[in-house]
């Protein structure tokens, strides 16, 4: 019989994804491995005991994913999972010092043009309005001209949902302002995440999703209960900056 192992004949999409599944499985691996070796204890041992126990258990489609959301909540994996206190002691210190939670940038692009008396002070006004009233402590947003009228915002944080919410409300607050001065204002995309880590899941989103899941089985067994008995803006001077070509290049790639 014989198995063809090679590339050529596999789909781009398909090919993406199981390198996707390949690469969060060795980094699975890696992290079993040095558990494993504090515990002093065989890998296969590990897998056995609860390791293939987070593929299958935890609803989540990579254990990858169920280790990420144990780093933030343990609560929402290990009582899905057979783990003794040493262990998961073991692997919560293990995932704490491999995974580290990458923060998301997001951005998103629009344009503004203003005819009218006002011009450039219009647009400028749109801008810092919109960062007066969205940024705080917590929410730093930056607002760059690429080539007029071309304009991008972009946020960096660790949640993805509330970065894009965020993006949204700015371009709410900048529409506002444009419409008083008669100008136009046109999103030219929605928002987007940029980076490394583009097509990684929120760790928000995940534990959403595990906290929906265990909402729904709680739920479950309550009714079963029942039967028995979820460039910057400056805002220091009057020029907006201009992004940088490498900037420029590096969206394009």
């Amino acid at each position: 019989m014989y198995i063809d192992l090679s590339k050529k004949s596999l789909m781009p999409d398909s090919l993406d994804e199981a390198n996707k599944r390949w690469k969060k499985s060795k980094k699975v691996h890696e992290i079993m491995f040095e558990v494993a070796m504090k515990l002093k204890t065989p890998i296969e041992q590990l897998y056995e005991a609860w390791g293939w126990e987070l593929y299958e258990n935890c609803g989540f489609e990579h254990a990858l994913d169920a280790m990420r959301v144990a780093m933030q909540d343990p609560d929402l994996v290990f009582p899905k999972i057979n783990i003794s206190e040493d262990h998961k002691e073991k692997l919560l210190s293990t995932l704490h010092r491999k995974l580290t939670v990458n923060p998301f940038k997001i951005r998103v692009d629009f344009s503004l043009t203003c005819t009218g008396y006002d011009g450039v002070e219009a647009i400028r006004e749109a801008l810092l309005t919109a960062k007066h009233e969205v940024n705080d402590e917590t929410w730093q947003l930056e607002f760059k001209m690429i080539a007029p009228p071309h304009y991008k915002c972009e946020v960096v944080t660790h949640n993805r949902s509330e970065g894009e919410a965020k993006l949204e409300q700015a371009l709410e607050v900048i529409k506002r302002v444009m419409k008083v001065y008669k100008g136009q204002f046109k999103q030219e995309s929605g928002p987007q995440v940029i980076g490394t880590n583009s097509n990684e899941t929120d760790v928000a989103e995940l534990m959403a999703q595990a906290a929906a899941t265990r909402g729904n089985e709680d739920g479950s067994d309550e009714e079963e209960s029942n039967e028995e008995g979820m460039g910057d803006i400056d805002l220091n001077d009057n020029n907006v900056a201009e992004e940088d070509d490498d900037e420029e290049e590096e969206k394009k790639e």
